[in-house]
């Protein structure tokens, strides 16, 4: 079991705390106690509820047995949220994995699934530069910044093959199976980029909401000037500027994906244009050869018939027998040549 406990005090301290004893650092504690555990572990974390103060929704939100859950709008600090880390694989292809985030007053739940090519996220360096007195809030935004500061070198990753692909595609208009899998491939990679950073920018927005909020309230009781969070205004134009550089790249897919289909349009359409001149061509050289077939088959078939020798055959005595056959022969041919040439089959 890898559950790791730590407890901020308002000096700046940070104390490790055993699992066994959560119960008493938490009704002890003035300050944030931190839990942070794999995904694997999140069951093992229901001994300890009680002592956190967990509900049943909670923890099955916190084992992933569901997706959201529910906050009171009451509260600044309360946040549930499920963030996803990415990063590059060896093999150059995209991999995510959830971060669940669920904090409450003074106390914040980070449940992480750690992979080979992604590592468990070290929360005491998504805090490190916070100020003393740490609350839920600024716990967030650390973690929030941690998790954008992954996304650059995949965006940029994912850059590099879109302007390789159009480098192929829209100046060579090369047209394969290779080319148009990549395609599709690097369109499911900005969506899926797209949506990971949903969550990271709603997130962001909200937190720089409550913030300001927040702010807003104590100028009202302390009388003083109200001034917005720059964390929150950061994270926030982070997150959109990550989300715009994902939509430009979906556009540029998007735009790829529509010239690939007309590219592939015209080489059927040319295919087709091809089949049907063989076809047209196969066909006049059809009629040409059954209109000389036909030709021929006229003599043939009166020579054929004169060739029998039958005894009673009257023209076989004829002295213009010969001549009239051939003749015959003659003329048949030329009729049915003129036909056929008329027919334009010659």
């Amino acid at each position: 079991m890898s559950i790791s406990m730590w407890e901020f005090g308002a000096d700046g301290q940070v104390h490790a705390v055993e699992p066994s004893a959560v119960g008493s650092a938490r009704s002890s504690s003035r300050g944030l106690l931190w839990v942070d555990l794999q995904a694997h572990d999140a069951p093992d974390l229901a001994a300890a509820a009680e002592g956190l103060g967990l509900q049943e929704a909670e923890l099955d939100f916190l084992a992933g047995n569901r997706s959201r859950l529910s906050i009171p709008s009451s509260s600044y600090e309360s946040v549930a949220a499920v963030l996803h880390r990415v990063c590059l694989t060896a093999d150059q292809q995209f991999s995510f994995t959830e971060l669940r985030v669920l904090s409450a007053k003074n106390l914040i739940i980070t449940v992480q699934t750690a992979t080979e090519d992604l590592p468990q996220l070290n929360v005491l360096d998504a805090v490190r530069t916070r100020p003393a007195g740490l609350t839920a809030t600024d716990a967030v935004s650390g973690i929030i910044s941690a998790v954008l500061r992954e996304y650059p070198a995949a965006l940029d990753e994912l850059e590099d093959a879109v302007e390789e692909m159009e480098g192929l595609l829209f100046r060579e208009a090369r047209l394969d199976a290779a080319l148009s899998h990549k395609i599709y491939q690097l369109l499911q990679e900005a969506h899926r980029c797209e949506w990971a950073l949903r969550p990271l920018e709603a997130l962001s927005t909200e937190g720089g909401s409550n913030a300001a909020d927040s702010a807003v309230d104590a100028a009202a009781d302390s009388g003083a000037e109200n001034v917005p969070s720059p964390i929150w205004s950061d994270l926030i134009r982070r997150a959109r500027g990550m989300r715009d550089r994902v939509e430009l790249l979906r556009s540029h897919l998007e735009n790829a994906v529509a010239l690939h289909s007309t590219l592939l349009t015209i080489e059927q359409n040319d295919a087709t244009r091809r089949l049907a001149d063989a076809s047209y061509a196969q066909g006049e050289q059809s009629k040409k050869i059954s209109g000389w077939a036909a030709i021929l088959f006229a003599p043939t078939l009166i020579a054929s018939i004169y060739g029998m020798n039958f005894r009673h055959m009257p023209e076989l005595h004829w002295i213009a027998g010969y001549p009239l056959a051939l003749a015959l022969m003659l003329g048949l041919s030329l009729g049915l040549w003129l036909v056929f040439k008329r027919r334009q089959w010659l």
